[in-house]
């Protein structure tokens, strides 16, 4: 292959990457880029047509319904205080060990992310409910803010994720499969979570106090708490359940999570206004996400005429390299761009540019949709940007940047070690889908 074959389809991204720099919104510099690398290569009386359509054609899908509805549910669940419950029981579980309200913090996380599908979310609603207590009680911001921050990252693994929603739409891939794949690693990864905090605690005791040398709840009282959480567990088994056992389709039962949640909001006081909350706030971020979707639909158009992606797919699939070294050199410019662009932008942004790669490659999509998703999270939590810690320095301001993110390092590690396990034992992930 030729370097001057490339030319032509690494212009089209230096323009992205200009539009970027000189901070055009991210949805219009994908649509600028791939306008050009459109008008580039073919007459404008096609492009004029192409571009004509291409907003509808782009987004109406009915698989896409899923979108808002998985945002309506989030916001509704929101509304409804259900973290509150989450964080409650995870406290009459798991409060007397050490550390053990940041346990309980990453347990509400884990619960509030099977309910909401966003990592922004999950981190701004823990922050209101957990952080207040965690100080109060003398825990360290480092502790305390950093357990937040990165437990939030759990919403975008755990499903229903808005991550794989999108990654789902930008690949083709099946979305009932990825959700399925994904549970296991969001359990095993909170459960690490948890391990790590109370292995950080027992080296360095005085980021926690002693546990509290009251009377221990019973076990009647711990189960009680489980009980007030009940509409968290109906909310996951009507999304979840209906999905994994061929009930319902994704977008059914995204549907059904909606109206769940908009009749645990119904229940509550100031339902008129939490809905009209939840309805305007739906609204908005669905015209982000799919102005987003249009943007990056128009970049790879303008892409793949310039014939970069499968010219790259074919050298690199040349290398004879192995799968999986292939697969660990595309993640890690994820690892860095991560620290600079949000998780949804990264995947549309990217997938037009890898994901012929990773099928050349012979990759299992699935699972390197999750190792994306697991990068996304690494990045949330790491400078300079780090999106999770700059909403949780958002919500608290007298918690210190710098306090967050030393926090964020041992989940960091983490992440890190999950991602090796899953490119090393696939079955984790891939046990349960069948073809």
């Amino acid at each position: 292959m030729m370097f001057a074959e490339l030319i032509p389809g690494l212009i089209v991204v230096a323009v992205l990457l200009g539009l970027l720099i000189i901070r055009i919104p991210i949805a219009f510099a994908l649509a600028g880029a791939g306008i050009y690398g459109l008008v580039s290569e073919r007459p404008w009386p096609a492009v004029e047509y192409l571009l004509s359509t291409f907003a509808y054609s782009s987004t109406a899908h009915y698989a896409y319904i899923v979108l808002p509805l998985f945002l309506f549910m989030g916001q509704m669940a929101f509304s409804a205080g259900l973290s509150r419950n989450a964080f409650d029981a995870g406290q009459t579980w798991l409060g007397r060990v050490p550390g053990g309200l940041a346990a309980a913090t990453v347990f509400g996380c884990a619960a509030f992310s099977t309910i909401s599908g966003s990592s922004v979310a999950t981190s701004a609603t823990m922050t209101r409910v957990a952080l207040p207590e965690m100080l109060r009680h003398g825990y360290l911001p480092r502790l305390a803010a950093g357990c937040i921050a990165a437990g939030g990252t759990l919403g975008v693994l755990i499903p229903p994720s808005g991550i794989l929603v999108i990654y789902s739409i930008a690949t083709e891939a099946s979305l009932v499969k990825l959700f399925i794949a994904a549970f296991l690693p969001g359990v095993m990864t909170a459960a690490l979570y948890i391990l790590g905090i109370y292995v950080w605690v027992k080296i360095r005791p005085e980021l926690s106090p002693k546990p509290a040398a009251d009377t221990a709840p019973t076990t009647a009282e711990k189960f009680k708490s489980l009980g007030r959480a009940w509409e968290v567990v109906i909310l996951f088994a009507a999304v979840m359940g209906t999905i994994y056992f061929g009930i319902a389709t994704p977008t059914e039962a995204a549907a059904m999570g909606a109206l769940f949640a908009l009749f645990a909001v119904l229940r509550r006081p100031n339902r008129t206004k939490n809905v009209i909350w939840g309805l305007k706030e739906t609204g908005g971020a669905t015209c982000s996400v799919f102005a987003l979707v249009v943007g990056a639909g128009m970049f790879s158009l303008g892409l793949s005429t310039t014939q970069l992606p499968p010219l790259l797919a074919s050298s690199l699939a040349g290398l004879d390299w192995s799968p999986t070294a292939m697969i660990l050199i595309i993640l890690l410019p994820y690892l860095i761009l991560g620290c600079f662009v949000d998780g949804i932008s990264m995947i549309l942004i990217t997938m037009p540019i890898v994901y012929p790669i990773v099928i050349q490659v012979g990759f299992d999509p699935i699972l390197f949709g999750l190792l994306v998703t697991k990068a996304v999270e690494i990045g949330a939590i790491t400078p300079p940007v780090g999106l999770n810690a700059f909403v949780v320095k958002s919500m608290a301001p007298e918690v210190e940047i710098k306090d967050i993110f030393m926090g964020c390092i041992p989940f960091v590690v983490i992440e890190i070690f999950i991602v090796i396990l899953l490119i090393t034992f696939p079955e984790i992930a891939l046990f349960a889908i069948t073809d």
